[in-house]
Formats: structure tokens, sequence, C-alpha cells
């Protein structure tokens, strides 16, 4: 490609250059150029940049939207590079052809770079160029301009006096029924930024009209931003006619023919109970118990995930009766889509600590089972995840008799997860139940999971020891967790021999000297010479992970039992074995 800038004047010289490289076929080398115009604008000086870099630039617009993209970058922080404030209106010629093009992530980033520079500008260049820019985009003929410019309002209405101010309420209102629904779209997305800026008074009725005006229109898509604006206008306007007008609105969201907008309205529930606060009870919550049984598997997915929520803007018996109806729906077989229960699972024993024990048992635990029972994997184990706040609030009567055969049930699922989440569940059952209640029950599922198929199983209840170690005391895992690991110091699968190991690990951080020399440092020693490789390195492993408890634990036992080990590992004839044996030796820095 035959280039400009050879031959050229030096003063030109970087201009011609960028235009070579803004000509050039790679994207990449026209995307690298449009990074340098700082550069090049610093070469040219202030007077040359306005005069020449910027109308050359409005000139390329044609070109790929990683460029354009660059392009308005640069732009955005050009103020300086054009000679101050009192020149950045001067920036705004190309960002004006980059609000009309096609792609939306450059007329983001232009409108971006436009909001930069008109932070700097006077009232009078606000006046007399972004007011101006603001009706040619407004009356452009194609739609992206008209979308564009409905992201300015809020950057200019602060800026201008009243009759300005005035101009361009009307052209916002007339773009709020604009033929395009994109551009009625856009207008409903700024609606509350630009309330805001007006504030209550003679304008909010005309909002108020504009708004209700887009909340019914005709395509969904413009009507699925009527529950933001209903939020956004409730902060603002506490008088009890407008207030009205905009539940009203909040109403037919709610009943809207298109489950997208009802979905809105489920999802945003708790901000709408928050903005209405004195109608949350008798308009809000009426509306959420119908969501509960819509139609839609969407709306009913999310409005179960906002059960909690709404439950603590009435935590009280009467709200309690009327909600029950609708959950129990949920549960029942008629309920085909798993994600709505699972969504349910996830939230309802969130109410337990709203509605305290009495109304928990009275109401709730027949959720709980029914959920507990689910065919579906992801529901238990949603329920399991949650049972912390169950278990904290009904009482060790009912956890006992209500709660925990499904617990032992679940803890052999057929399903690794849910017998994970369930293992994740022990210590705070530990809490709950006690030592005695604890053991009696549950303990008969310890060898089950130190032994169960699943690698993240083993692993997840052999790394749980410390946390039960605490909960329980050093006496208990003496008597109920060493027994069932010299079990299985011999087994004849070696998975299950590092199963041990691992327990032992978890087990040194909350042991004292004598545990740690009587029960771990023996079964480490062992497995050290285990005839398999893997349990080898794995005992290397752990020697390195238990070494800063010994130092200041059991100082004795590492000297003349497990760094031997380590060093005897040096001349193991696995060569895996060697690496982690060599590896620990240089992390934890002994010499024999």
């Amino acid at each position: 490609m035959a280039g400009v800038a050879g031959g050229v004047d030096s003063d030109l010289y970087p201009v011609a250059v960028l235009i070579d490289e803004l000509r050039h076929d790679d994207l990449q080398v026209r995307v690298s150029a449009m990074k340098k115009l700082g550069t090049i604008a610093t070469a040219l000086g202030p007077d040359r940049t306005r005069e020449e870099l910027i109308p050359f630039l409005q000139e390329i617009i044609d070109d790929d939207s990683d460029v354009l993209i660059a392009m308005a970058e640069q732009l955005g922080q050009g103020i300086a590079l054009v000679g101050g404030s009192q020149y950045c209106h001067t920036l705004m010629g190309p960002l004006e052809e980059l609000c009309n093009v096609e792609e939306l992530a450059v007329r983001e980033k232009a409108l971006e770079a436009l909001k930069l520079i008109c932070a700097e500008m006077s009232q009078q260049q606000v006046i007399q160029h972004l007011c101006a820019l603001i009706a040619r985009l407004a009356s452009h003929d194609w739609y992206t301009s008209r979308i564009s410019v409905c992201s300015l309002f809020s950057t200019a209405l602060p800026k201008v006096g009243e009759p300005q101010k005035e101009e361009l309420v009307k052209t916002y209102f007339r773009l709020c029924g604009d033929d395009t629904p994109m551009v009625r779209r856009q207008a409903a997305n700024v609606l509350g930024g630009v309330a805001e800026i007006l504030g209550p008074g003679s304008r909010m009725q005309e909002l108020l009209e504009a708004f209700e005006k887009l909340a019914k229109d005709e395509q969904d898509s413009v009507r699925i931003v009527a529950i933001s604006n209903c939020i956004a206008l409730g902060k603002l306007e506490k008088n009890p006619a407008c207030q009205a007008q905009i539940l009203g609105i909040v109403k037919t969201c709610a009943e809207d023919k298109s489950w997208r907008v009802r979905y809105m309205m489920a999802d945003n529930v708790k901000v709408l109970c928050d903005v209405f606060e004195a109608k949350a009870v008798s308009h809000i919550t009426p509306l959420f118990l119908g969501l509960l049984g819509d139609p839609e598997v969407e709306v009913r997915t999310i409005a179960a995930a906002r059960v909690a929520a709404v439950a603590a803007v009435s935590p009280t018996k009467e709200f309690l009766d009327t909600l029950m109806p609708a959950l129990e729906k949920l549960t029942m077989p008629r309920e085909h889509s798993q994600h709505v229960r699972a969504s349910l699972a996830n939230n309802v024993l969130q109410l337990s600590p709203i509605f305290g024990q009495q109304l928990t048992v009275d109401h709730l635990i027949n959720i709980f089972l029914q959920l507990i029972r689910d065919e579906c994997p992801e529901v238990r184990l949603q329920l399991i995840n949650n049972l912390d706040h169950l278990s904290s609030v009904v009482g060790l009567d009912v956890l006992s008799q209500s709660l925990l055969p499904s617990i032992k049930e679940l803890g052999k699922d057929r399903q690794w997860r849910v017998r994970l989440a369930i293992i994740n569940a022990m210590p705070d059952l530990a809490r709950y139940l006690g030592e005695d209640k604890f053991t009696s029950e549950l303990s008969s599922l310890f060898t089950v999971w130190l032994m169960d198929p699943v690698f993240s199983v083993r692993d997840a209840f052999a790394a749980s020891f410390d946390k039960l170690a605490e909960q329980l005391g050093l006496s208990w895992s003496e008597a109920n967790i060493i027994p069932q690991l010299q079990t299985l110091l011999t087994h004849t699968n070696y998975l299950f021999r590092i199963s041990a190991m691992l327990s032992a690990r978890s087990l040194a951080e909350v042991a004292g000297a004598d545990f740690i020399d009587t029960h771990l440092v023996p079964m480490v020693v062992q497995l050290t010479n285990d005839p398999v490789p893997n349990v080898r390195f794995n005992a290397a492993k752990t020697i390195k992970a238990m070494h800063k408890i010994c130092v200041s634990v059991s100082p004795g036992a590492l000297t003349n039992h497990l760094v031997p080990c380590l060093y005897r590992l040096l001349g193991d004839e696995d060569p895996d074995v060697k690496f982690f044996a060599q590896k620990a030796i240089a992390d934890v820095g002994v010499a024999r």
C-alpha cells in the first residue's frame, strides 16, 4: 500500500503517518494508530488538533467498531489536547457522528465521552453546543441517533436555564412518543434520571403522564422498564395522589399479559415494598402472592426466590397464613418445574428466623419435609445448603424428631453433591444437637463418607474434622474418629488409606502435642512406608502441611519422626514420591 507520509513537510508528518496507519488493511494497526491520538495531538499542538485532526476524524467514521471505540475513548480524554475546557466543544463533532452508528458498544462509548466533556463545559457552552447537538440527534432520521440522545438529557438539564430546560423537556417528551419502540424504550430507561433532576413540582405531573403512557405501551420491551420507573418515581414523589397513580401502574405490571413484565415485578418486589413502605402490606404483597401462582415458570421461579425478602416486610402470623397456600402449591406434584421447587428450597428455610420457632414448627416443617423428599437432587441440595437457618430456630426436640431421619437419609443420597452438602452442615449440626445426640444419630455415617466413591466427598469430610473437633472436643475425636482412621490404615483400597491421612492432617490443625504424638504422627509415618506411591507422596505433602503446627506444638515429633521420613522418601524408587519429598524439604527448610 502506498503511503502518504514519505516526502511530506515535517510539520504535517505526524498527521500523514496517522493517515497511513488508519488506512492500513490490518485492523490491529488501525486500532493501535487510533490509540496514539494523544501523541499525535501533542505533536500537532492544540490549534492544529482543533483545525486539522478533529475534522479528519469526523470523516473516517466508516470503520470497524474496535477502531471507533478507541476513537471515542481518546476523544473523551482529549480536553487538554484541544487547548482546555474553553475548546472542549470542538471534540463533539466526531462523537456526534459516533452516536449515529449502528453498533451499540460504539454509541455507548461515544455517550460516555460526551458526558465527560460536558462535565467540563460552562453553561454557555452547554446551551450553545450540547443543546444544539441534542436537537440535531433528536430530529435525526436514524433511530440510533434518537436512542443515543435520550442518555444526554440528564447531562444537559442541570447546566441550563429555565428556557432551555423547557425546550429540552419538550424534546424528551417527544421521544417518549417516538414511532420506534427502541427509542421509546430508551426514553423510558432514562425517565427516572430525568425525574430526579427535575424534582417534584409542576413538571412531575407531565412526567407521570409520560410514564403512564410508556407503562401501557403496546410493546412489552417498553413496558418492561415500568417497574424500575415506579421505584424511581416512588422515591421522589411522596404526594398521596401521585403514589396512588404509581401503585396503579405496579398493579398493572403484576397483571401484564407479558411474562417478562410480570417477572420484573416479582424480581423487584422487595425494593417496591421498601419504597412504598406504608402501602406494602395492603398493595404490594397481595400482588406478589398472585405471582407465586403465575402460569409462567420463570415468574414463579423468581417469585419463589423473593419469598423471604417479602416475608421480612410483614413477619406476622396473618401474612404467613396467606403465604402458606401458595407455598404448598409449589411443593405439590403438579408443580412440574424443578427450577421453581429449587428456588423455593433455597429460600423457604430463611423464613424460620423471620417467623420464629412456633410458627416454623406449625407451618414450615411440613414444607421442608415435602421438599427434602423431592425427586430432583438440586431441590434437596438447595434445602440442605440452608439448613442452618432452620436448625438455629426450631430447637433440639424438633430437629431430632422431624429432621434427623431425613438428614440421615440424605447422607446416603445417590447424588454426591447432596452428600457433600450434608457433610458441610455437620459442624452446625454438632453445635445444635450436642455431643451425645450428634454421635448417636450420625456417627454411623462417618465410615460411609470416609469410604465414599467420590473423592470430593471423602476430602470434604476429612477436612471437616478440625471443625468437629473444635465443636465437640479432642476427647470426642479420640473416641469416635481415631478408631475409624486406624481401621482405614490397613484397608485394601489405597484411596481410603489416603482418606485417613487427609483426616490426620485436618485434626492436626486443632490438636495438642499429646494427641499429635500419640495418634497422628504414627499414622503418617506408617503411610510413608505404604506400597502404593500415591499414598507415599501424599504422606510427603501431609508432612509439609503439618510442619508449621509441629514446629510450635510438637517439635520433637518433627525432628525425630517426620523429617527423617522425608529424607527417606528422597531415595524412593518412584519419581513422583521423590519430587514431593524434595519439594516438602525445600518448602519447610529443614535439615537432617
